[in-house]
């Protein structure tokens, strides 16, 4: 007994002699405040090993103080630290909760890799020195849209790096709520304020006139010089603005701050004549600022605090002339069609540049749409080095009076280095000044070890590449258009990833990161094994050893990557899938069509479809296919969709149309059979959809012929749904879609 009190009051003398005390934690009792103390708690008990022993200037115990200081701007922080007191505040409930995310990344060492990876220092005491710091993040709007594939935390990750909206509107109150929208939705919303299903019988002039004919929906717009229109979308958003209200109230959350009234996602524009009359003055978007401008004067009497939001895309994205500006609650939010790749101040994106400057001079309010993804199915995750440029495109949109910054970066599974580059943005949303090579190599260096500086030259020797081949990354860009660089240079930047592997080979955790950042680079070494869609068009040299060892590493890791997020099963599929088009690529037999023989045509193979129903169809090889493998649809999986009669047709996607072709009657012979589809020019960006599911689909953007194609698709059933006496099981088998270019053309 008499060792034990000995042992205890040895213990005690040291920690007097350190001067090491638990230390307390204060705050308000709003959702943030109190959020903020237990971030702020949970991180210092991991710090200090649970001890929560702190020291300030030698003293101790340390009192922490989190609060609100309401004289302070909304989302500004401050640290003060001397004594033995810190104090965390901030000027709304999220600052307080941006000051302990500053604390514990700039002054203990903590790092918020991403939702799943974060790193904290080990030790037993937390010593601190005197701190006098602040700010306010530079724009007033930051938010970046993840998608559905981030992970559902009620925006702590979005806060912890200092955002005010995540995905959409997703900042919940336990970490001081949102800046975010009013119903009906934050985008494309023209539809919803003139509903076709109330007002197109009896106003269809209040819709787009395309092709002498009045279209509703929301794969048109409205006939915006109708000068009933401002009126009765008024009337819809003051219904919305009540909404909006009710659930705040009822949520005891902030009330929403902006209600969108954009285009609807397409061109079809109205061509009638008053329309065209102001457009030629004005343009397209002083169009649009002529039906909205009305409308925000109404609101503006009635709700001089909130915002209309619209869009500057599409038709509208060029600023208007003649005269016209936005009213003062109206921001327009400008959706930059660049070259993703490439600095904002190349020559690719001098017009962009025109237009930002030109957007600015005539709206008080101007936010950016910004893009760090594209969008097309397989195009996702393919490497482009474009956070080489980020520091640039901040700066000119800080220096030319942009408020507000959105960043569509979802597919975050997949998404080309995404850690690196979510954090750069989130910095640069919080100051677009800051040193962009710092930021970086801070962020490597952590995340990637030993691993990093090789890492760094790959992305250098991908982004020369680029600059050698001019090639230009847009929002929608395929897989196609990140074929830019040569067998050699791919070898290169493989080289400089394989040195990364072996600097961290035994470090399982580095490991994975490391295969997971060249994940992109291999997915592009082996998409070059797909054949050419033409036999004389140009193609990138494939390289077979280079493919298979990059398949080699995405069957190893790809998969055990994606176990972490709340729809892995989706995901692992979809990543399956990936990787089954491949295979079948590199053991097909790949005849050409006997059918076509002697005549000029493109073929699209079943690895080049687009599979949206992993449910349903698979590819499967088949030796009945020229191909030697097909794109099988398992009817059963899903009658209602694949069921008799078949449904296959083009879409195009610029003026939202479709032609369809209805199979009734099935070959009773076996084996494929081929089925005119119709003649198309295909226009920028369209698709040819092969069930009336649209789960298979083959894309085209930007393809290069201009000529009007024959379109032809290969098909077999099984089954007796489709032919007497069969017993196989019902399935439709689809091994390629021939454009046959007509003779004498």
């Amino acid at each position: 007994m008499q060792k034990k009190c000995w042992t205890v009051l040895v213990m005690l003398l040291l920690a007097v002699a350190v001067g090491a005390a638990p230390c307390t934690i204060e705050s308000g009792k709003s959702p943030g405040e109190v959020s903020a103390a237990a971030l702020l708690e949970k991180y210092i008990a991991r710090l200090t090993g649970n001890s929560m022993e702190v020291v300030c200037n030698g003293k101790s115990p340390v009192k922490f103080v989190l609060q609100i200081n309401k004289k302070a701007a909304p989302d500004s922080w401050q640290i003060k630290a001397g004594e033995n007191n810190v104090l965390l505040s901030g000027g709304n409930e999220r600052g307080v909760i941006y000051a302990v995310a500053h604390f514990l990344e700039d002054h203990c060492g903590v790092f918020f890799y991403n939702p799943y990876e974060e790193f904290v220092p080990e030790g037993k005491i937390l010593k601190l020195a005197d701190i006098d710091r602040s700010g306010t993040p530079f724009f007033r709007y930051r938010h970046i849209y993840r998608g559905n594939t981030s992970k559902k935390d009620n925006g702590l990750f979005a806060v912890l790096n200092r955002l005010n909206n995540d995905n959409t509107d997703g900042i919940k109150k336990p970490y001081g709520g949102v800046v975010g929208f009013g119903p009906p939705r934050f985008v494309h919303t023209m539809w919803s304020y003139v509903p076709q299903e109330k007002f197109f019988a009896v106003k269809p002039e209040y819709y787009s006139l395309v092709n002498g004919k009045r279209r509703p929906g929301r794969d048109s717009q409205l006939c915006m010089s109708n000068p009933e229109l401002p009126e009765v979308i008024f009337a819809r958003l003051e219904n919305y603005v009540a909404q909006g209200k009710v659930k705040a109230r009822r949520n005891n959350t902030p009330e929403p701050l902006f209600y969108d009234i954009s285009i609807n996602d397409n061109n079809n524009y109205c061509r009638c004549a008053e329309c065209k009359k102001i457009s030629d003055k004005h343009g397209q978007s002083g169009l649009l600022l002529h039906l909205l401008n009305p409308v925000a004067q109404k609101l503006k009497a009635k709700h001089p605090e909130l915002f209309i939001t619209t869009l500057a895309y599409n038709f509208t994205q060029a600023p208007p002339r003649g005269g016209i500006k936005a009213a003062d609650n109206i921001i327009v939010r400008l959706c930059p069609k660049f070259n993703q790749a490439a600095s904002i101040l190349e020559k690719d994106n001098a017009m962009f540049c025109r237009n930002l400057k030109n957007w600015a001079k005539v709206c008080k309010t101007l936010f950016i749409w910004d893009y760090a993804e594209t969008y097309i199915k397989g195009g996702s995750g393919m490497p482009f080095a474009s956070e080489l440029f980020y520091g640039d495109r901040y700066k000119f949109y800080a220096q030319n009076q942009v408020k507000g910054i959105m960043w569509e970066h979802p597919f975050e599974p997949n998404a080309d280095w995404f850690e690196l580059k979510f954090y750069l943005e989130t910095r640069l949303l919080e100051d677009p000044f800051a040193d962009v090579e710092k930021l970086t190599e801070k962020f490597v260096n952590s995340y990637y070890g030993k691993a990093a500086g090789p890492m760094l030259e790959s992305r250098k020797l991908l982004d020369a590449s680029r600059r050698r081949a001019n090639a230009f990354i847009r929002f929608m860009s395929p897989p196609e258009e990140f074929q830019f660089s040569t067998a050699a240079e791919l070898r290169a930047m493989q080289a400089c990833y394989d040195r990364a592997e072996a600097a961290v080979q035994a470090d399982k955790v580095l490991l994975s990161r490391v295969r997971r950042a060249r994940r992109g680079l291999d997915r592009l070494c082996v998409f070059r094994a797909l054949p050419p869609v033409k036999a004389d068009m140009k193609v990138p040299e494939y390289d077979r050893d280079l493919a298979l060892k990059a398949m080699q590493r995405l069957q190893k890791s790809w998969l055990d990557w994606l176990q972490r997020y709340p729809n892995s099963k989706e995901l692992i599929a979809d990543a399956s899938h990936e990787m089954s088009q491949y295979k079948m690529v590199l053991n097909g037999t790949g005849k050409a069509p006997g059918k076509f023989a002697g005549r000029e045509y493109y073929d699209f193979q079943p690895a080049r479809f687009q599979n949206h129903d992993l449910t349903a169809i698979t590819l499967v090889p088949d030796p009945e296919s020229e191909v030697g493998y097909a794109a099988r649809i398992n009817v059963a999986a899903n009658p209602k969709m694949y069921a008799p009669p078949f449904v296959m047709g083009f879409r195009n996607r610029v003026n939202k149309t479709n032609v369809n072709v209805k199979l009734t009657k099935f070959p009773q012979k076996k084996g494929y059979h081929w089925h005119r589809l119709g003649r198309f020019t295909v226009p920028k960006v369209a698709d040819i959809f092969l069930s009336r599911s649209w789960g298979l689909k083959q894309h085209f953007s930007n393809f290069p012929e201009k000529r009007q194609l024959e379109f032809f698709v290969s098909i077999k059933f099984t089954g007796p749904s489709f032919r007497a006496n069969d017993t196989a099981e019902d399935a439709i088998y689809i091994d390629r879609i021939i454009g046959l270019i007509p003779e004498n053309k």
